[in-house]
C-alpha cells in the first residue's frame, strides 16, 4: 500500500499539464478552507468542501492522463496504475482536505461555540460529496458520458438539501454538544473510506474497458 502511494505521488509530476493543475489545486484548495472559515465565522454555509474536493480532483487526474498514455497501456503496471493506485490516492487526498476542514471547524468552536451546529452541517456535505465525486471518478475515465450524467443527477438531488442543512436539521440530532461533533467527524470519515473502496472496486469492474476520449482534454484526444 505505501509502495502504492509512492508510486501515485511521483507519476503525477507527468501527468498533463502537471504545473498548472497543481498551482489550479493549491489556490482552489485555499479558496475551500477560506469559504469554509467564513462559514463558521458567520454561522452560514459556503461551498468549502466542494471546493476542498475540486482541489483534489486535480491532483487525480494526472494519475488518470499518464493512465492514458500509450507507456502505460502496454506496461505491466497498467492495472494497478488505474485501479489501486487512484483509489488510495483518492483516499488519502480526500481525508487529508477533510481533516484540515476538522481542525479549522474544531479550532473555531472553541472560541465560537454557536458554530458546532454548522460545522457538523458542513462535516456532513464534504463527506458525501468527496465520496460522491470518489464513486464518479472510479468510472469517469471509462464510461465518461454515462458517468457524468449520474454525477449530475445524484449530485443534484442532494446538493440543495445538503448546502441549506435542512436535510440535516431534520433527520440528525446536531443540538450544538461537542458529542455531536465528533461523531459527525466520525461519520464523514467513514463515508470517505467506503467511497475509496467502492472507487476501487469500481475502477475493477470497469478496467478492460478503453480510456473514454472525451474524459480527456483536446490535446490529449488528439494523440490517442
Amino acid at each position: 500500500m505505501i509502495n502504492d502511494l509512492k508510486l501515485g505521488f511521483k507519476i503525477m509530476k507527468y501527468g498533463h499539464a502537471a504545473k498548472l493543475s497543481i498551482i489550479a489545486s493549491i489556490i482552489i484548495g485555499v479558496f475551500g478552507l477560506v469559504f469554509c472559515a467564513l462559514s463558521l465565522m458567520i454561522t452560514s454555509t459556503f461551498p468549502g468542501g466542494y471546493f476542498l474536493m475540486m482541489s483534489v480532483l486535480l491532483l487525480l487526474q494526472l494519475i488518470s492522463t499518464v493512465g492514458a498514455a500509450n507507456l502505460v497501456q502496454t506496461s505491466p503496471m497498467k492495472k494497478k496504475l488505474q485501479t489501486a493506485v487512484p483509489a488510495l490516492l483518492s483516499v488519502m487526498l480526500m481525508l487529508a482536505g477533510y481533516l484540515f476542514q476538522v481542525i479549522v471547524s474544531a479550532a473555531m468552536a472553541c472560541v465560537k461555540p454557536e458554530t458546532l451546529p454548522v460545522s457538523c452541517t458542513q462535516l456532513i456535505f464534504t463527506a458525501v460529496i468527496m465520496g460522491v465525486i470518489m464513486l464518479y471518478y472510479g468510472a469517469v475515465y471509462k464510461y465518461f458520458v454515462a458517468s457524468t450524467a449520474a454525477f449530475l443527477i445524484v449530485f443534484l438531488f442532494i446538493y440543495e438539501p445538503m448546502i441549506t442543512g435542512d436535510l440535516l436539521w431534520t433527520y440528525m440530532p446536531f443540538a450544538g454538544v461537542w458529542g455531536n461533533f465528533i461523531l459527525t467527524a466520525v461519520i464523514g470519515l467513514a463515508i470517505i473510506l467506503v467511497g475509496g473502496a467502492l472507487e476501487y472496486l469500481i475502477s475493477l469492474a470497469v478496467y478492460r474497458a478503453p480510456v473514454s476520449k472525451w474524459a480527456l482534454g483536446a490535446r490529449l484526444r488528439r494523440q490517442m
